[in-house]
């Protein structure tokens, strides 16, 4: 009967939440789970982020720090600089598919060794 209680905590462990608010570069903004068309929007002036409601909780985290990067961007001013959508979004990218998933599977081998 233990056994059962310690896979069924382990099992509630392992389920992510996403944060109701996260502070980015001293900034506030509010995560809100709706539905909405695209994975994910972020509206600087609102302080909100908005993730799908129906993505998995992978595609949810991944798709928060997608947009986090977006606000990070609005934060330190380098949106006005940039000034263009397409170029912004492709600085996101570069990160999301080529530093992210470095850090994701490190972080994986380092919590395994603790």
């Amino acid at each position: 009967k233990s056994i059962r209680k310690n896979k069924l905590m382990a099992q509630k462990k392992k389920q992510y939440k996403l944060p109701s608010k996260m502070l980015i570069g001293g900034m506030e903004f509010k995560i809100i789970l709706k539905e909405i068309e695209d994975f994910g929007i972020m509206d600087f002036d609102a302080r909100v982020i908005c993730i799908r409601k129906s993505l998995t909780k992978e595609e949810q985290l991944d798709t928060l720090m997608h947009e986090v990067h977006h606000a990070a961007l609005g934060v330190s001013g380098l949106s006005n600089i940039l000034n263009d959508d397409n170029l912004e979004e492709a600085l996101v990218r570069l990160v999301e598919h080529m530093v992210v998933p470095i850090i994701k599977e490190e972080h994986k081998k380092f919590i395994k060794k603790r």
